[in-house]
């Protein structure tokens, strides 16, 4: 990674930030996808099956927002070097971390919705049929 010295240097940074944190979002989705098709369904009255799924989907969750967070405050920020500057990034840090985390969120709980009869679908709860 090259210094960032100008605006121009960290305007441009800053939309690949929100760019990446679209992408970590819907790798986190997909992740979280697979994850909870991977654990069985138990059946019976008092399965716990949902439940496990629903820890794996807010464990993945906080996971990939904390560090994003963390890579882009803890090495991005290293290379501006304008206190300014810095001060511009770590609020485009901040609110492309919240991007992040809504689009997780928003668009984990649509398609659930969406295909609730499936184990994506389970992590809100048993359905009742």
């Amino acid at each position: 990674m090259r210094k960032i010295d100008t605006l121009n240097q960290l305007d441009a940074l800053i939309g690949q930030t929100y760019i990446y944190a679209i992408i970590g979002a819907a790798i986190a989705l997909v992740l979280a996808f697979l994850i909870t098709n991977l654990i069985k369904f138990e059946g019976g009255k008092n399965s716990r099956d949902h439940i496990k799924r629903r820890v794996w989907y807010i464990v993945l969750g906080i996971l990939f927002t904390f560090s994003f967070y963390l890579y882009n405050a803890l090495y991005v920020s290293d290379y501006i070097t304008k206190s300014s500057l810095q001060a511009k990034f770590s609020t485009a840090n901040l609110l492309s971390t919240l991007v992040l985390l809504g689009i997780y969120i928003v668009a984990g709980l649509l398609t659930m919705l969406l295909i609730r009869s499936s184990k994506w679908g389970s992590i809100l709860g048993k359905s009742k049929k």
